[in-house]
């Protein structure tokens, strides 16, 4: 009976036009604004056709079998090539350059550094920040969403642990914390229509990188895409003036193959840490459910060694934590005139 109602040739225009749909709003998601958010299930959608394919296979309708993973196909290519994410040539890439400059000069130990971008709206209690964060054992720690009473909190939890730290609490959801096991200089705060962006720098050992944390305004419609493009572009400034290693950590709100952050990428010259478009977190774990919407973003004086999901004791969604290296010893990092 099944076989007999997915042989319907209306059944097979029916799919046909869905799946070439689905494929459409992905690769052109300003073509219908109201359904410009599909764009953000690309990967989900990728593997619904996947395993849909695989059913009417087993059911024997080689037409659908087709259509479903021609659609699967298309958006392997779209995602492929609309994402920064060439992260094994890139590390080759960047081993050998490494390598190049450790033979020109005397060698010289430098540290990796464990970042982490951990998002407190998502956290289940008040205790399950210091067990992560201790579990992850990052060098340095940026918080978003930071309230009055979590900023207490994170003082009790990590003053001693981060020695060096800097909070910027907000009237709304845009509070921002950075606890560091290195020194921190030139703390500065970056607005865009009253939301804060927190810069600065750290000191390690010889070393030192600047940094800048935002949190945009998810982009629903037509308006927030364009405040979105506004805020980046502010931020794209903000690195055009900074020489040096830098990371740029935070809430883009945005998928990395979605068109803001392709822009964004392309005019800084940053690179995109996450490797693939589902990172194991911390326990092993893959979800094929969160939406990459955090990021770490570093510039070529960098290697990202490892990137990973962090999760809360319920499985939730906290953060990201990189792992990077610097290819050379940076002495200090400059910063031209404002």
């Amino acid at each position: 009976m099944l076989e007999r109602l997915l042989s319907h040739p209306i059944i097979h225009i029916a799919t046909i036009g869905a799946i070439l749909l689905g494929v459409f709003l992905c690769v052109f998601p300003d073509a219908v604004p109201p359904l410009s958010w599909v764009v953000n299930y690309a990967v989900q959608l990728m593997l619904f056709y996947l395993a849909a394919g695989l059913i009417v296979l087993f059911l024997k309708q080689p037409r659908l079998t087709f259509s479903f993973f021609g659609g699967c196909v298309l958006l392997c290519f779209y995602l492929k090539y609309s994402a920064n994410m060439d992260g094994i040539e890139r590390l080759r890439q960047q081993m050998v350059q490494g390598h190049k400059n450790d033979n020109d000069a005397p060698h010289i130990f430098i540290p990796d550094l464990k970042i982490a971008h951990i998002n407190l709206t998502n956290v289940n209690s008040h205790e399950e920040v210091p067990t992560v964060v201790r579990a992850i054992g990052a060098d340095i720690v940026f918080f978003h969403e930071v309230t009055p009473n979590w900023e207490t909190l994170l003082q009790d939890s990590f003053a001693h642990s981060h020695p060096f730290n800097h909070t910027m609490l907000d009237i709304g959801l845009y509070g921002m914390s950075v606890f560091s096991k290195f020194k921190l200089v030139d703390i500065d705060t970056l607005y865009f229509n009253e939301i804060p962006n927190l810069s600065g720098q750290v000191e390690v050992d010889k070393n030192s990188f600047s940094f800048l944390s935002i949190h945009t305004q998810p982009a629903l419609d037509e308006f927030s895409k364009k405040r979105l493009h506004e805020h980046l572009g502010l931020v794209e400034k903000k690195v055009a003036r900074t020489e040096g290693p830098m990371l740029v950590i935070g809430e883009f709100n945005a998928v990395s193959w979605s068109d803001q952050i392709k822009v964004f990428l392309n005019q800084t010259n940053l690179m995109e840490s996450r490797t693939g478009f589902m990172p194991t977190s911390v326990a092993g774990k893959i979800s094929i459910w969160d939406l990459p919407l955090d990021h770490i973003f570093y510039s070529g004086e960098f290697i990202c060694t490892n990137f990973q999901n962090i999760e809360g004791q319920l499985g939730q969604h906290l953060g990201i934590l990189g792992t990077y290296h610097f290819l050379k010893e940076h002495s200090h990092a400059k910063k031209t005139a404002q």
